[in-house]
């Protein structure tokens, strides 16, 4: 086996654990099943981990679930902490109040009201000049739903539909700043030289996707895979991983814009969208299927489809 092979391969069994670390943050971790995902000595994979990802596995487990937690903070306000802290995979909630002050500098509590806070000054300066209540936004937002970006609402094209699970190869980024176009694209010239002479590409059946697996953190770097769609009997090998995505429900955007517009898009959906329809979201991946290449495009845009996983409220 050569350097690069070597190398490839740690990688490629890496990438399996956090798969596994990804699926499972709601159980017990251990570290017999992370080596066994990996197929490494279970005595040396916490060095394997750090060597391969920059940080060691506990701390990795530890951020993943601190991540997860900030959906539930966000998207159900009325989840108590104690619920929050089980359901990503803490032992307790003095377990999870520790490591959630240790990386955020602030607890769950106080981190949950600041964005409240922040969210109503971001929709409606006015608001942030009084004294805020929960019920006086709540009113103020009731008052004024039938104001509230509705031309925006038109120009989208938004449904709610059950997708298929989906069997992807996929180049994984662990640090990628969101809008780093020239990355992704990178990414997406190894996964696509790794799957062309496999004859693996064959539009438009074959999809083409970005799977976000992180909230983007204050310096909009987040965890990032860019994905085609492949047979369920096709493995990874390398820098190349298999997995899937999960099925389910949720809303489909479909969109002839620039990738700022997307996430625009993306705040729409979050701040106006879900909660004048009846649905929320779920923690799920959202994902972006690309339907274009920009460069034949005559203004270079970007057709996509945007997937949010969602529920019912």
């Amino acid at each position: 086996m050569t350097k690069e092979e070597s190398i490839k391969e740690y990688y490629f069994r890496v990438n399996k654990s956090i798969d596994y670390i990804k699926d499972n943050l709601h159980g017990n971790l251990s570290l017999d099943q992370l080596a066994r995902q990996s197929n490494f000595s279970k005595f040396h994979f916490h060095r394997i981990f750090k060597s391969v990802t920059g940080i060691s596995l506990n701390d990795f487990i530890i951020q993943a679930r601190i991540e997860r937690s900030l959906f539930f903070l966000v998207h159900h306000p009325e989840k108590p902490i104690r619920a929050i802290a089980l359901e990503c995979g803490f032992v307790d909630a003095s377990s999870f109040s520790r490591s959630f002050k240790e990386i955020k500098k602030v607890s769950a509590t106080q981190w949950r009201k600041d964005y409240q806070n922040s969210k109503i000054c971001k929709e409606d300066s006015n608001t942030c000049h009084q004294h805020v209540t929960v019920e006086n936004y709540l009113a103020h937002k009731l008052n004024h739903s039938k104001m509230m970006n509705r031309s925006k609402e038109k120009e989208m094209d938004i449904k709610v539909v059950e997708l298929p699970k989906l069997h992807v190869a996929y180049v994984r980024n662990l640090d990628v700043h969101i809008h780093d176009s020239a990355t992704f694209r990178k990414m997406f010239d190894l996964l696509f030289g790794w799957a062309i002479p496999k004859g693996l590409v064959k539009f438009p059946e074959t999809k083409a996707l970005t799977v976000y697996r992180s909230n983007a953190n204050l310096s909009g770097r987040v965890q990032a895979d860019v994905c085609i769609t492949v047979p369920e009997n096709v493995h990874g090998e390398g820098l190349i991983g298999t997995t899937t995505i999960s099925g389910g429900l949720y809303a489909v955007v479909h969109k002839e814009a620039t990738m700022d517009e997307c996430f625009s898009t993306w705040d729409y959906i979050f701040e106006v969208w879900f909660e004048q329809n009846g649905y929320q979201p779920d923690h799920r991946n959202f994902y972006i299927n690309h339907l274009n290449n920009t460069s034949t495009h005559p203004q270079n845009l970007h057709i996509f489809d945007m997937c949010i996983p969602v529920k019912p409220l």
